[in-house]
Formats: C-alpha cells, sequence, structure tokens
C-alpha cells in the first residue's frame, strides 16, 4: 500500500472511531438520564406507595378511636328515649320487639364500622353496650384519653387504652383504664374487640 494510500485509509479510520465515539458520548448522557429517571419513578413509587399504606393505617387507627368514643361514651338521647319504654314492652309482652328496636340502634350507630352480624354478636355478647348498663345504675359514660397504636407484627392489629369517666347527675365519681386490641379486616370493617385485664369487669362494678 502505497504512503497516500495508508494515510487516507488511517484518515478514515481516525473519522470513523471519532463517529463512534460521538455516538457513544451521546449514548451514555441518554442512558444516564434514562437511569435516572428510573430511579426517580421507583423512589416516587416507594414514596407514593409508603404515604398510602400510612394514610391507610391513620385511616384505621381513626376508625378505631371512634369506635372506643362510641363503645364508652353515653348513653345519648336516642338511647335514653329507648331505655325508657324498655319496661312498658316488657309488660306488654313485646320484648322481643324491644330487642329487635335496640339493636336496631347499635347497628345503625356502628353501620360504618363493623358488618350487622357481628354488631348483633356484640351486643349479645355485651361488648358495645356499656353505657346501657350505666344508664340503668343512672350513670353516664365518657371515653376520655384514647390511645391506639397498629401492632407491627400483625397486620390490620391494633392494641388500645382509653380512660373512661363514668358520673352520675353530672358530678365525676371515678375513672377506670381500660386495654384491649382490635382486629380491622381488608375491607376496613371491625372483626374482632378483645378486652385485656381486668378494666371492664371494673367498670361494670362502678356503674351497676
Amino acid at each position: 500500500m502505497k504512503e497516500g494510500e495508508r494515510e487516507d485509509v488511517y484518515a478514515r479510520l481516525v473519522e470513523s472511531m471519532q463517529k463512534k465515539g460521538r455516538k457513544k458520548q451521546r449514548l451514555v448522557p441518554t442512558l444516564l438520564t434514562a437511569l435516572l429517571a428510573a430511579l426517580f419513578i421507583l423512589a416516587g413509587g416507594y414514596v407514593v406507595m409508603n404515604t398510602v399504606i400510612t394514610n391507610h393505617t391513620a385511616s384505621h387507627e381513626e376508625e378505631v378511636k371512634e369506635v372506643l368514643e362510641k363503645i364508652f361514651t353515653g348513653p345519648d338521647d336516642e338511647l335514653k328515649s329507648l331505655m325508657d319504654q324498655e319496661n312498658r314492652y316488657i309488660e306488654e309482652g313485646n320484648s322481643d320487639e324491644y330487642f329487635d328496636l335496640f339493636l336496631s340502634y347499635y347497628k345503625d350507630l356502628f353501620r360504618p364500622y363493623m358488618s350487622p352480624d357481628n354488631i348483633e354478636q356484640y351486643v349479645n355478647e355485651g361488648k358495645i353496650t356499656f353505657p346501657y348498663y350505666a344508664y340503668s345504675s343512672g350513670c353516664k359514660l365518657k371515653a376520655e384519653k384514647i390511645v391506639v397504636k397498629e401492632n407491627e407484627t400483625v397486620q390490620g392489629s391494633f392494641t388500645f387504652t382509653v380512660k373512661v369517666v363514668y358520673s352520675r347527675d353530672g358530678d365525676e365519681i371515678g375513672t377506670v383504664d381500660l386495654s384491649g386490641d382490635i382486629a380491622v379486616n381488608d375491607q376496613g370493617l371491625i372483626e374482632s374487640i378483645r378486652f385485656r385485664d381486668k378494666g371492664v369487669g371494673e367498670l361494670m362494678e362502678k356503674v351497676r
């Protein structure tokens, strides 16, 4: 190969390599940009999912607090009116009708938080009817200092503590501290309520 031809081939090789180099230079920023975009999307997705989960948990905690407040506060005027008619229904032989009205009251009260079947079960078990027992002895209940925390090892499970104030004729008589666990299902409805320690027994003893 003549000297002039060799130089010409070399020049074409250099030019070709420079073109490839420019392509690589353009490719590297492009790949970096794509990588950064992917990382941003993943990070953003994590933040969104984390926010959704956090908000979901916070929502359940607020619902559990609302339920506990309803369980340990009252009776309200509607329940008082219903209870004032209890003896009449029983004397007239309409105890079944009275219980249906009584159950209907609790279903309306807790419908946003529990299934109708669970509400009926908890009424029969006396888990959500504490104001009823209190009013029978002339007392009134009020839930205060409700603390709800999610169980870190069991999804949908929450522990709670609540201070219940009981009073008669507007005068505070005393307080009872209670604690327990509440489980929430995938639909966000409460599916189990469990009281711990002797708080419930103490409360029932105080207001009866």
